[in-house]
C-alpha cells in the first residue's frame, strides 16, 4: 500500500466490509419513502422556530407517526412460505434471465400483499484484492482519498457480483396451504456457475415504509451462465476439408456416419466394428460394411490462457471470442476441436455426432487463466492435430513477441491460421502481420469492421 502499513489497511478493509454488510441489511428493509420522511422529519427540526412553527409542528408529529407506526407494524409481520426454483438449462452474461418460482404459504394464516427478492451476489472485494487492485486514475486523486482508499473500495464493489437483481417479484395473496406461481428475473455478470440459496419473503407494511425480510424453505439451486456472444463478420476459413470416412472422427463415435453402400470381402486393416458378423456366418468367409466416404471441415479453436503480458478482463473477452466462433461454427456443421493449456493439454471435440457443442459452451463457462508457462506446450498441442485441420482460430489474449514467436512457428508448419489479439486501446502494435486486432471496450465494434476474415 502507498502511505501507509498493511495493518492500517487491514483494519481499513475489516470497517469496510462489516459497514457494507450493515448498510445492506437496512437497504433491504428501509424504502426510499422512509428515507424520505427521514430527510422531511429533520429539516422541519431546523426550520421549527419560525414564524410557520405551528405547521411545522404538525408535520413533524405527522412524520414520526407514520414511521413509528409502520416500525411497529412491520416487527409483527409474519410468513412461513416454501419456494422451488425452475430454471433454465443455461444463462448469458448481460442479458437478462426469466425463470419461474413454485412459492407455497406452509403458515396458518393468509399472507396478504407479499413479494419475493433473490438476493443479489455478494459484490464485496477480497482482502487481497483490496489490498493489492488499483483504482484506475487513483495516483491522481488527493492525500486524503488515497490513505482512506474509499474510491478504491467503491470501484471494487462496482467490479463484484456475479449476478444483479433489477426488480422484486409481484405481489401475491396466499391462503393457508396455497401454491401460486411467478416469475423473477437476474441479470448475470460474469460466465461460470450461479448458485442461488437465498430467496427471502417481503412482508411490507401499509404505509410502504418499511418491509421484513424472511428467508423461505427451499433447496439450493445452480445455473450455468455462458460466455456473451459476438456478431461475427463471415467466416472464410482456407485449407480443404480432410477426407473423412463418416462417424470414424473419434473413438466415443458408435456406429457408421456415411451411406450404407454394400458388403464386400474383408480386408487386412478393416476395422472389426464394421464386420458383418451374420453375413460371416453363412457364408463362412470374413465380410465387412462398406460406408460412402464423406468430406467435412474440421477446424481447430486455439484460445489463449496465458496471463503473462496480458489482463484478466482480455482474457474475458478472449474466451467471448471463443464462444462466438462456437455458435457460429455450429451453423456450418463442422466438427471441432477447441484446445487451450489448464495444468495440462485440453482438447474437447464437438460436432457431427462427436459431441453435442453445448459442451464446448459448458467448457469455456468454466475455464480458468493462468499466470504460468509458455507457448511451448500449446504449440506441441496445436501441431499434434494439425494435419487433421482443415484450419484454425487462434485467439491471443494480447499482443507481445513472445505471442508473435509462437504465431510465426505455427504459421511456417503450413497450417492455415485466422489470429485476434485483444488488446488494450492504447496499446502500441509492432509487427502486426495480418492479426486482427480487438480493443478492450471495442470488441464488437472491431470484429465488424474487421472485415472478412480469411486466413
Amino acid at each position: 500500500m502507498p502511505l501507509l502499513g498493511d495493518r492500517f489497511y487491514r483494519t481499513l478493509y475489516r470497517s469496510y466490509y462489516q459497514g457494507s454488510s450493515m448498510g445492506h441489511f437496512v437497504y433491504q428493509r428501509v424504502t426510499a419513502t422512509a428515507w424520505l420522511l427521514m430527510g422531511l422529519f429533520g429539516v422541519s427540526m431546523v426550520i421549527g422556530g419560525n414564524l410557520i412553527r405551528s405547521v411545522v409542528i404538525i408535520l413533524s408529529a405527522l412524520t414520526v407517526g407514520f414511521l413509528v407506526v409502520g416500525f411497529f407494524w412491520v416487527l409483527f409481520r409474519k410468513g412461513v412460505v416454501e419456494v422451488n426454483r425452475i430454471l433454465p438449462e443455461q444463462g448469458s452474461v448481460d442479458e437478462m434471465l426469466t425463470y419461474r418460482v413454485r412459492v407455497t404459504n406452509r403458515g396458518k394464516t393468509l399472507l396478504r400483499d407479499v413479494a419475493l427478492r433473490e438476493s443479489e451476489d455478494d459484490q464485496r472485494p477480497g482482502e487481497w484484492q483490496f489490498m493489492n487492485l488499483k483504482e484506475p486514475g487513483e495516483e491522481k486523486r488527493n492525500i486524503f482519498d488515497r490513505t482512506f482508499v474509499f474510491y478504491r473500495w467503491k470501484w471494487l464493489m462496482d467490479q463484484g457480483g456475479a449476478w444483479e437483481i433489477p426488480a422484486d417479484s409481484e405481489m401475491l395473496s396466499l391462503k393457508p396451504g396455497e401454491t401460486q406461481e411467478l416469475r423473477l428475473r437476474l441479470k448475470p455478470k460474469r460466465r461460470w456457475m450461479i448458485t442461488l440459496h437465498d430467496l427471502r419473503l417481503l412482508l411490507p407494511e401499509p404505509f410502504g415504509l418499511f418491509q421484513r425480510c424472511r428467508k423461505t424453505i427451499g433447496k439450493e439451486q445452480e445455473i450455468l451462465v455462458v460466455p456473451r456472444r459476438y456478431v461475427l463478420p463471415p467466416l472464410d476459413l482456407a485449407g480443404q476439408s480432410e477426407l473423412k470416412l463418416g462417424g470414424e472422427t473419434a473413438s466415443s463415435v458408435r456406429g457408421e456416419g456415411g451411406e450404407f453402400l454394400g458388403l464386400r470381402e474383408y480386408r487386412a486393416g478393416d476395422p472389426m466394428r464394421r464386420i458383418h458378423w451374420r453375413s460371416w456366418a453363412r457364408t463362412g468367409t470374413p465380410v465387412v460394411k462398406q460406408h460412402e466416404e464423406n468430406r467435412f471441415a474440421r477446424y481447430g479453436l486455439v484460445l489463449d490462457t496465458n496471463l503473462n503480458g496480458s489482463r484478466p478482463d482480455a482474457f474475458e473477452e478472449c474466451v467471448s471470442v471463443a464462444a462466438s466462433f462456437v455458435s457460429t461454427l455450429d451453423r456450418d456443421r463442422c466438427l471441432l476441436d477447441l484446445m487451450f493449456i489448464r495444468d495440462q493439454p485440453q482438447v474437447y471435440t464437438a460436432g457431427r455426432g462427436v459431441a453435442r457443442v453445448g459442451i464446448l459452451m459448458e467448457t469455456l463457462a468454466r475455464v480458468e487463466a493462468s499466470g504460468e508457462g509458455g507457448y511451448e506446450s500449446l504449440e506441441k498441442l496445436v501441431r499434434r492435430y494439425a494435419a487433421d485441420l482443415s484450419a484454425a482460430v487462434i485467439i491471443l489474449s494480447g499482443w507481445d513477441e513472445e505471442r508473435r514467436r509462437f504465431l510465426a512457428r505455427l504459421r511456417r508448419s503450413g497450417l492455415s491460421v485466422v489470429v485476434f489479439a485483444v488488446v488494450t486501446p492504447d496499446q502500441e502494435i509492432s509487427d502486426a502481420n495480418g492479426v486482427h486486432f480487438l480493443r478492450l471496450g471495442q470488441i464488437d465494434k472491431d470484429l465488424l469492421t474487421s472485415g472478412k476474415m480469411e486466413s
